[in-house]
């Protein structure tokens, strides 16, 4: 039996931690109430295709065996296809980079997908130890994380570790995302502990191709600076503190019936009553349908929310 089963923690995901960190009322819905719905983007489905794409690359460097180029592009070109036709709109609308998802196709495979095998060939010093490296660690005895690291490599020359995410941004990352990522430092604790290795000898740094660049975080103490946000995130949870977070990202929100209608006979106790009502239209993205009061009116809300919810759909149909 593991350390982890023995001790019997908490077990937790950079994504589950995030998504409280997100909104408090998300976790809930997902993770307490156990609501895990399904729902599909074209970023997301595009990000797993070029993450499969690496990750055959790196093996193939791993292993010092050729490259099939040739046979890569080919299947992205196949699945890209079939993304067009799941997303139609999606897949030729511009995004705040300016680029369509055809066109960033077009850039993967015209340059981004050789950026792996130029980067090791500028720097003999690096070896891959890690491809979709899986991982698991006590974080405090109390809670553990798992997850696992798109690629690491050991710089011979310093005997240091060198952590990459893949992101598929098509704009760079703002300072103020990279101060102290909480991401890295989850990722930096696995790799202590993994590789036997101190955390003062692991960077982490994002690998965005489309954008052709990589970039490291700010903080060169991230472990430090990460662990008062876990401990407060923690905190929240143990005392639920479950209020939501009315955002533009509600529009996304698969839990959002006014997205995501089907929810409302599929799931309606999956609904949250207290989305933002923003539609990219202008509207100020605070509005909402029901204002949030406490944990003890949400069965009240959501009910009032589906209700009226489902009186507007009979009215268009």
């Amino acid at each position: 039996m593991s350390e982890i089963e023995t001790l019997n923690l908490e077990r937790y995901s950079y994504s589950k931690i995030s998504t409280y960190k997100q909104c408090k009322f998300k976790y809930k819905l997902k993770y307490l109430d156990k609501n895990f719905l399904y729902s599909a983007n074209i970023a997301t489905d595009f990000g797993s295709l070029v993450h499969s794409t690496e990750e055959n690359i790196a093996l193939a460097l791993q292993e010092g065996i050729p490259i099939d180029y040739i046979k890569l592009k080919n299947n992205f070109i196949i699945e890209s296809r079939k993304l067009a036709l799941k997303y139609p709109n999606d897949f030729y609308t511009r995004d705040k980079s300016g680029l369509t998802y055809q066109e960033k196709v077009y850039l993967y495979l015209d340059s981004a997908i050789y950026r792996l095998e130029k980067f090791l060939s500028q720097n003999p010093n690096l070896r891959i130890i890690g491809i979709e490296q899986k991982f698991e660690y006590n974080y405090d005895n109390k809670h553990s994380f798992n997850g696992s690291i798109d690629r690491a490599f050991l710089d011979v020359e310093k005997d240091e570790i060198l952590i990459q995410d893949i992101k598929t941004w098509s704009v760079r990352a703002q300072n103020t995302d990279l101060k102290a990522p909480l991401q890295f430092a989850i990722y930096i604790m696995a790799a202590a502990q993994l590789w036997n290795i101190s955390v003062d000898k692991i960077r982490c740094e994002y690998d965005l191709p489309l954008c052709d660049c990589t970039q490291a975080a700010l903080s060169s103490d991230i472990v430090n600076e990460s662990k008062p946000t876990l401990d407060k995130l923690f905190n929240g949870i143990h005392s639920e503190d479950f209020k939501p977070t009315i955002s533009a990202l509600c529009h996304w929100c698969e839990y959002n019936p006014l997205t995501n209608p089907a929810i409302l006979d599929s799931k309606p106790g999956a609904v949250c009553p207290y989305f933002s009502t923003w539609q990219r239209s202008g509207d100020n993205v605070r509005n909402t349908l029901i204002n949030w009061q406490d944990l003890s009116m949400v069965d009240v809300d959501r009910q009032l929310c589906v209700s009226q919810l489902r009186q507007q759909l009979n009215k268009t149909t």
